[in-house]
């Protein structure tokens, strides 16, 4: 085991060496991951170093090399306890180096969007100086801020008596390597829904841009457990940032998930400063940081303005579809070529 953390530690060292000498920016400015749910840490125990390679690792398809740092943290801990004390160091390490002096911008996926929520609303709490810390904006790919019905089915399982349960929980934790209990669900906990929801909810003074897609994973089965339309995972009300829990079907109530310009079951209103940017018919949750192009054409929301420095400026066409009965698409121009995060990455990267 030491040799295993000897080895990861040094991996870690070597990329970030690596991805520091390339310059790697978004529109000149550093880039800091936070990553999302890691199912193997609530077996493992990660410990700190583990955790900078499990960050990299997890980003490696595209982002990492896109990236100046790392804000790491386990999933076998708590957004309030654990995890927020390791978020605490790392963004004082930045402080001190000047990582962020001339401004940063943050890309989170999945629970990365609660974590990070939860860290910056702590700031002045933690004394960090905001001029030497400066975040610009926040990128957030299928942010489960809001929660998703995964994570109450999960917690729920393991509470309940009932005798198909208990072979659910039998399953769960040996494919996990826990004790299938909710004492060792680690930030499932946090996602469930009405818990995210009761996590930092002040007003945010950071941009926090939405990138959310409605795709299919596991057959669809996870569908089944999810409220409203999802990527398989995350919920659309938690993707999109909207301020209430809903069976919502877009970010918008004009602009479908597959781009139509028609009346759509959007949020009733959104957490200040979260603004949805653009939204995949076909992107699964994993397509939202990997480079695997969608199966379908992505749409805007929000497009055409400036947040923190960062230029939202996708290139869109609208017209008519043979599927759409005459009710005009907009499209993002290449959404389909290249990968979601791609698309996000060249875009805002001017």
């Amino acid at each position: 085991m030491k040799t295993k953390i000897t080895s990861h530690f040094f991996i870690a060292l070597l990329v970030l060496a690596v991805s520091g000498q390339a310059h790697a920016k978004l529109a000149g400015k550093n880039v800091v991951l936070v990553h999302g749910f890691i199912s193997d840490d609530l077996g493992s125990q990660p410990n700190t170093s583990e955790q900078q390679a499990n960050s990299i690792d997890y980003w490696r398809d595209f982002w990492n090399a896109r990236a100046e740092g790392h804000l790491a943290w386990s999933s076998a801990q708590r957004v309030t306890g654990g995890i927020k004390d390791s978020i605490r160091s790392q963004i004082q390490a930045f402080e001190q180096n000047g990582l962020c002096a001339q401004g940063c911008v943050f890309v989170t996926h999945s629970t990365g969007d609660l974590v990070l929520r939860d860290a910056l609303r702590r700031l002045g709490q933690w004394g960090i100086d905001t001029s030497r810390f400066r975040v610009l904006a926040v990128l957030d790919l299928a942010g489960a801020g809001g929660g998703t019905g995964l994570a109450d089915l999960a917690v729920n399982t393991a509470n309940s008596n009932v005798p198909l349960s208990g072979l659910v929980r039998d399953i769960g934790g040996l494919a996990l390597g826990i004790d299938f209990t909710e004492s060792n669900l680690g930030v499932l906990n946090d996602l469930r829904v009405s818990a995210a929801r009761n996590i930092a909810t002040q007003n945010n003074v950071y941009p926090r841009l939405r990138f959310v897609g409605a795709g299919t994973l596991f057959a669809g089965i996870t569908k089944l457990f999810i409220e409203g339309s999802d990527d398989s995972v995350v919920p659309m009300h938690s993707a999109c940032g909207a301020r209430f829990r809903d069976d919502d079907d877009s970010c918008s109530n004009s602009v479908r998930v597959n781009g139509q310009l028609r009346s759509a079951d959007g949020p009733s209103s959104l957490y200040f400063n979260h603004f949805p940017i653009i939204m995949g018919e076909s992107v699964d949750h994993e397509e939202a940081r990997n480079d695997r192009r969608p199966g379908g054409q992505l749409t805007t929301v929000v497009n055409n303005r400036t947040f923190g420095g960062i230029r939202v400026d996708f290139s869109t066409r609208t017209g008519r579809k043979w599927w759409s009965w005459f009710t005009d698409v907009r499209e993002v121009r290449d959404g389909t070529r290249q990968g979601f995060s791609r698309t996000i990455f060249n875009t805002l990267n001017n």
